[in-house]
């Protein structure tokens, strides 16, 4: 059914703001497959290869963009669908691919899994990562291009608002890009940071090993310091929320239940904070293990040291 001649074109923040957040997970998304490039660029040159940021990669494309993002997308292809019938074939098709990429980042998991432990080469794994990485441009495009301009074109603020209203709309925090880095993601989001920092100037990367691992020990500390802050305003939040409901359900007990609670959270704090330093360290020491790692490889190709 063709939308009604008195459906006004949507305009102003919900529709912007909706639009904006698929625009920048795109953006990530293409950071990160910026980076598998750079990796799968590696294997075919016989360079260094990080097999553990590889496999980060594919573990974050299958555990955040397939489950989070694509079927957030699909959500609001699904309203446009019923809103403009002519729009569902197309849409049907959008469908189509993110169950298809979903698969396929899987498969490339797989693969790069079964490379980790020498039962594929890694010629398997750059033509499999490839293609994945390809696909997901062209997708990215067509959807930036031809899709999200018909969007605007035909949803309307009251869709909009419903749609936000759509619990399972609501995004999930992304693990690598969002305002608390997951740990499992860590060594992911540092690499990320530093791809986009200096892009295709890996040559003079190389060159500079000694400010290279500075600038990247010092990002392990922001990040850490980041963690840190984050880790403690969300506890002292929860401390004050959960007091607040203490004291209006058990006002005559409300200070032992809350002297009780707070010992219980902050032994969590503290829980956090250890585990935070014990990345951290973990994570400045893999810096030092590249920096070397590098070094050796300059003096194998006979560079200046």
């Amino acid at each position: 059914m063709a939308p009604s001649p008195r459906r006004e074109k949507s305009a102003g923040p919900p529709e912007a703001a909706m639009l904006v957040a698929l625009r920048a997970e795109h953006r990530h998304i293409a950071a990160v497959m910026a980076l598998l490039s750079q990796q799968l660029n590696a294997i075919e040159r016989g360079d260094l290869v990080d097999t553990h940021v590889l496999y980060e990669i594919m573990d974050y494309m299958v555990t955040w963009p397939d489950r989070f993002h694509h079927p957030r997308e699909d959500l609001i292809y699904d309203h446009v669908a019923e809103v403009d019938q002519g729009m569902a074939g197309e849409v049907r098709e959008l469908e189509r691919d993110h169950d298809h990429m979903a698969r396929e980042g899987r498969e490339v998991l797989y693969v790069i899994e079964r490379w980790r432990a020498g039962e594929l080469s890694g010629r398997e794994v750059v033509d499999k990562g490839r293609g994945y990485v390809r696909r997901a441009h062209e997708h990215m495009n067509l959807e930036e291009d031809e899709v999200f301009p018909l969007i605007d074109a035909v949803l309307t603020r009251s869709d909009w608002r419903d749609l936000e209203a759509e619990d399972s709309l609501n995004p999930a925090a992304d693990p690598v890009f969002g305002r608390r880095v997951q740990r499992e993601f860590r060594h992911l989001a540092r690499k990320v940071r530093r791809s986009l920092r200096h892009g295709v100037e890996q040559g003079a990367v190389i060159e500079w090993v000694g400010i290279e691992a500075l600038l990247e020990s010092w990002e392990v500390m922001t990040m850490a310091w980041q963690g840190g802050a984050t880790i403690t305003g969300d506890h002292l939040r929860s401390s004050l929320r959960e007091a607040t409901y203490i004291v209006l359900d058990r006002p005559l007990q409300a200070p032992l239940l809350c002297a009780a609670n707070n010992a219980r959270l902050t032994l969590s704090w503290l829980e956090e904070l250890s585990q935070l330093s014990r990345d951290t360290v973990a994570d400045l020491t893999r810096v030092n293990r590249e920096r070397k790692d590098r070094l050796r490889l300059l003096r194998r190709a006979g560079a200046p040291r």
